[in-house]
Formats: structure tokens, C-alpha cells, sequence
């Protein structure tokens, strides 16, 4: 008995305008492939954390091993409001089947590699954005990916091969 495959999806693949600047980046042959085999789950750290859209640029910025969630401009602190929201979103995913996570590349919350700014602005390191670490920290196996890495049709393909095993099994979260 095959169990439906469901994976979490940055929105703004989905095509929602969720993205600071009020748009998105519509992934449509990622979404179009995916939609044959799974439930895609949609989701946004920072619009669904309350930071409205569109919203002030934000970026990772000081200690790359614990880099804080920074505005642009106005030089906002959201590490905290952010990471309560990421606590919070984790806890309702570990109660639904989830099969992989494919994230939004270089999003402060979501990419799996971000650069991290130092105090003048410059990029010191590189480290997952806050929504993304969590994830990876609660749920060590789940398939994660970013649409920058699926455009590949191999890394794709291999994608879809990791989460459709995890059908004859438990979920990675559900462990």
C-alpha cells in the first residue's frame, strides 16, 4: 500500500507572493513535476511569522555558527521572532507525514547555504538561513533540497528517488 507523498515547499515556488518584495519565483516545471507524485505543502518563515509582504530586506549577519536575522535598513533584530516561529512550525510538521523539504536557495530563512555578513557588510561565511538549520537540526534524514539544486534533472531524479523510498516506511519526522 503506497501512503501519498507530501513535501514542504518554499510558497514562493508555489508561486505565492510571499517574497519581501511582494513577488515570487514561480518554479513551474519543479512544481508541474512534483504535483504527479506528491502533496506540496506550502510554507514561508517570514510571511507566516508576521513580518507582512512585502517587507524590508532582511539578512544573516555576525557569528556564522549562530547568525542573527537582520533588516537592511532599520537594522531590526528578527532572529528570535523567527526561530519562536521555526520552534513552533516544527512542532506541526512532526505531527503530518513529511517525506522532504525544498527550500527557497539563499533565503535568510530558507536557503541551505547563505552568506553571513559582518559588521561592515561584507559576507564572512556561509551557513544554512534560520528555517532551514532547524529543520535539518530536527529532522536529520529528511530529504532537503533547494530549487537552485533541482534544476539539475539528476539531483532531481535522485530527490524524488530518496522520498518516494520513505513511502514503504515511516516518515523522517514521524521517527
Amino acid at each position: 500500500m503506497n501512503t501519498p507523498i507530501t513535501i514542504g515547499i518554499s510558497a514562493c515556488l508555489l508561486g505565492k507572493n510571499t517574497r519581501y518584495d511582494g513577488g515570487n519565483l514561480h518554479a513551474p516545471l519543479l512544481v508541474e513535476t512534483l504535483n504527479q507524485s506528491a502533496t506540496l505543502i506550502p510554507l514561508c518563515p517570514e510571511a507566516e511569522c508576521g513580518l507582512g509582504v512585502p517587507r524590508e530586506p532582511m539578512r544573516l549577519e555576525g557569528d556564522p555558527e549562530n547568525p542573527r536575522l537582520m533588516t537592511v535598513t532599520t537594522r531590526s533584530d528578527l532572529t528570535d521572532r523567527m526561530q519562536d516561529w521555526c520552534t513552533r512550525r516544527l512542532d506541526t510538521l512532526s505531527g503530518q507525514p513529511l517525506y522532504g523539504m525544498i527550500l527557497k536557495a539563499r533565503s535568510p530563512s530558507c536557503g541551505k547555504r547563505v552568506a553571513v555578513h559582518g559588521a561592515e557588510g561584507r559576507e564572512l561565511a556561509y551557513s544554512p538561513g534560520l528555517f532551514a538549520g532547524m529543520v535539518m537540526e530536527r529532522f536529520p534524514a529528511l530529504p532537503v533540497a533547494d530549487e537552485e539544486e533541482l534544476r539539475d534533472s539528476s539531483l532531481l531524479a535522485d530527490f524524488i528517488a530518496r522520498i518516494t523510498l520513505k513511502q514503504q516506511s515511516k516518515p523522517e519526522n514521524q521517527r
